[in-house]
């Protein structure tokens, strides 16, 4: 069985598809990943908050007179029984850390 040279040829541009084209293929598509984290839309809605919470929490506790937990963080106002800030999702040090496990 003879092959001829088109064939060949052929069968060796497949073959290096094969073992290049993939593994360039995933490092391609990580390097874009990691490009498109950095983008600014992305990092305003990552959780890495950096501007205090202005939001409706505030005034509502502010208005309704309740004892609020201020963020460390991001100084968000927080319920008495709140873990987690609301605005930054950062655990807060007023938490009932001594009943979870």
């Amino acid at each position: 069985m003879d092959i001829s040279t088109g064939e060949l040829a052929f069968r060796l541009l497949v073959y290096g598809v094969v073992l290049a084209g993939v593994p360039l293929s995933f490092v391609l598509l990580f390097r874009l990943m990691d490009y498109a984290a950095h983008e600014p839309l992305v990092e305003q809605f990552s959780g890495q908050r950096n501007a205090r919470d202005t939001g409706q929490l505030n005034a509502y506790f502010e208005s309704a007179g309740m004892a609020a937990t201020t963020c460390r963080i991001c100084g968000a106002a927080n319920g008495p029984d709140y873990t987690y800030c609301h605005n930054c999702q950062e655990r807060l040090a007023g938490g009932d850390d001594a009943s979870r496990p």
